[in-house]
């Protein structure tokens, strides 16, 4: 029970950092295998584990699995099997199996709004919809406010001097699970800056590109490498002609989408569409051949 407790406690700690892992479990032994039920391992992607499940071929087995279920992002199932004639598929030699449930333990992707302003309440409001942890931060306690983020999970108030451009450090982790967009009233350089010291999945900025490249410059003046930079998108959004607040982080909201699924935010009729393309481009006679009657109304 104990080991559980350490391992349960290892998978907490872990989801809090930002880091996706496996959680491998025995739950039937089959046969004269050795009796591992409920058994646990946690494995991280970089191969190492915590606990045990039964040492061997087995958990070498099941590493490897595990490592291919965090790269999918998928939980598996799998047997073991221990096979007398020490085949190549075996396990061990005792004869039976081991079944092992191994499952993907992610963090709770977190949208790190910085700057409370107008973008900020429909953005947060569309990414709570969407089931993301919004996190709200700004130096006005007048802003980050329940009142004007209701369904936010943190609000953060952070000083800021202006006269030195010195931004306190952010309160919020910046984990791989984490998604940052920067649209303060003024302090978005020193909060870019931070963002780039972390490591978090997503870095938006909120500016035009005169601003952007100013900001560029000056960071690239401290010494932050071009490869750093290139990880920030601005500007931000995707291309729906957005005007209003709402349309502005509707526009943000499906870039930071996009890229959590992996995906190119184009149009779908452009990537999908060419089925229907073909049928609209053939003669008329040709498109309806052997269309039932009731599917053509």
């Amino acid at each position: 029970m104990s080991e559980f407790i350490d391992i349960n406690s290892a998978a907490i700690e872990a989801l809090g950092r930002g880091e996706t892992v496996c959680l491998a479990t025995v739950v039937r032994v089959r046969g004269s295998a050795p009796r591992h039920t409920s058994s646990h391992m946690l494995i991280w992607p970089d191969g190492k584990t915590l606990g045990t499940i039964g040492g061997g071929t087995l958990e070498y087995r099941a590493i490897e699995d595990a490592r291919a279920a965090l790269a999918e992002g998928r939980p598996a199932f799998k047997s073991y099997v221990f096979d007398t004639r020490g085949g190549p598929e075996s396990v061990g030699l005792c004869g039976g199996a081991v079944d092992v449930h191994i499952d993907v333990l992610r963090p709770d992707p977190t949208l790190l709004i910085i700057g409370a302003g107008h973008i900020a309440q429909p953005l947060a409001h569309m990414a709570a919809l969407l089931d993301l942890r919004v996190v709200v931060v700004d130096d006005r306690p007048e802003w980050a406010s329940h009142e004007r983020f209701p369904k936010a999970a943190g609000l953060f108030v952070v000083s800021y001097d202006e006269a030195t451009e010195t931004l306190a450090p952010l309160p919020v982790p910046l984990t791989p699970a984490t998604y940052v967009v920067i649209a303060s009233w003024g302090y978005d350089l020193p909060a870019l800056e931070q963002a780039l010291a972390g490591n978090p999945a997503f870095i938006g900025l909120v500016a035009s590109s005169t601003k952007a490249k100013e900001f560029f410059k000056r960071l690239r003046a401290k010494g932050i490498p071009a490869e750093a930079l290139r990880r920030v998108h601005t500007p931000l959004g995707l291309d729906i002609g957005a005007e209003s607040p709402a349309e502005v982080a509707l526009s943000i909201l499906s870039e930071v989408i996009a890229v959590q699924r992996g995906a190119s935010g184009g149009s779908l009729r452009e990537k999908r569409g060419k089925v229907i393309d073909k049928l609209l481009t053939e003669s008329p006679d040709n498109s309806l051949a052997g269309t039932p009657e009731s599917e053509s109304k």
